[in-house]
């Protein structure tokens, strides 16, 4: 998610589109949550500090004069995309100020969908799409998702169907994994390793697992940890260092983790947004110079590089003292060699 930084008007102008949203033009008081959202998004994705103020009402009639560039107004109406699940409801009346929005930008965008068939309560339609669409970004040699991609993606995903070759590969897939724990400590490929293993988790081969690594390399590359708020944080995360994928993750992130809502199975959990982390967790990923989901991108290529020396070299920002601090009181990071936090901290330390 590329982020541009508007003019003082342009600024002021995507603010009152927030309130907009928020308060469906109007017609409902905009919650505590709602209002730090809008100040974290605008701290960290409109580069505004202090934030703008704002009031309840219509969307501005010069919106589209104003963001005037076709980067500003995709930033904007990604930004205004989020803020409907804030609430937990995800609210007909607040999907529609965002597609007004987006219409008269002349923005559309996949995360338009999802917030179109979530306000309707069809989830699976979600979960179809999203399945669509990492089949053609992500598995499908053709970039789209033909039949024959369908059925290979899922013959992958289920190991009862797979025969004597492929049993080799993935023999041969899992000893390149296991053998990433030889690498030292602080490395990156002896971290994703060490993540693999701490958590239970079956690498990459293993009868009952998937064929990639992509979530767990995320998770070390940007130290956010297992468990929520940190899960979370780990799809903003994402989703900011995707282009045309990146509302895919935040707004499934926000729709499973904070709203509650089922999509493709697994746990949902209800209000566990911290707005200025998650935001800052989409500005963290916005910054990053790599796409760990390309084709070309090898984890083996990198993995005894230092994780620092990799993350300088990707661009990927440190944490500051205070987000240590902050994301450590929650278990929000990682711990161990290479990473912000060298061993555990209890709660009652890092409050401290």
């Amino acid at each position: 998610m590329k982020l541009a930084q508007p003019s003082p008007q342009q600024a002021a102008t995507i603010v009152q589109a927030m309130f907009a949203v928020v308060s469906a033009e109007g017609r409902i008081a905009p919650l505590p949550i709602e209002r730090e959202s809008i100040d974290a998004a605008q701290r960290h994705l409109l580069f505004q500090d202090p934030p703008l103020t704002g009031v309840p009402g219509r969307l501005p009639d010069d919106l589209a004069s104003v963001i005037d560039t076709a980067a500003l107004r995709l930033q904007a109406v990604r930004i205004l995309a989020l803020l409907p699940t804030i609430d937990r409801r995800i609210l007909p009346e607040k999907v529609q100020v965002v597609q007004d929005a987006a219409a008269r930008l002349g923005v559309h965008e996949y995360g338009l969908d999802m917030l179109r068939h979530a306000a309707n309560g069809r989830f699976k339609r979600i979960a179809f799409g999203l399945m669509q669409r990492f089949v053609a970004n992500n598995w499908s040699p053709a970039g789209r998702a033909r039949l024959r991609d369908y059925v290979s993606f899922v013959w992958w995903m289920v190991p009862q169907l797979h025969g004597p070759n492929t049993a080799r590969r993935n023999r041969e897939l899992l000893a390149r994994y296991q053998a990433l724990g030889q690498l030292p400590p602080g490395t990156f490929g002896n971290a994703v390793h060490r993540f693999f293993t701490s958590n239970a988790i079956p690498m990459p081969g293993d009868a009952k697992s998937v064929p990639w690594a992509m979530h767990e390399v995320y998770h070390v590359l940007s130290e956010y940890s297992v468990g929520l708020p940190a899960e979370l944080l780990l799809t903003g995360f994402i989703g900011g260092t995707q282009d045309d994928t990146c509302l895919d993750q935040m707004l499934f992130g926000l729709m499973v983790y904070h709203c509650g809502r089922q999509i493709i199975g697994g746990f949902v959990t209800e209000g566990v947004l911290r707005p200025d982390e998650f935001f800052r967790a989409i500005a963290r990923g916005a910054q990053i110079n790599i796409d760990v989901m390309a084709r070309d991108w090898d984890l083996f290529a990198v993995a005894a590089m230092p994780l620092p020396d990799l993350r300088a070299m990707y661009s990927l920002p440190a944490f500051s003292a205070h987000e240590r601090r902050t994301l450590a009181t929650h278990n929000g990071l990682l711990a161990g060699p290479g990473y912000s936090l060298s061993e555990p901290v209890r709660v009652r330390e890092a409050a401290e």
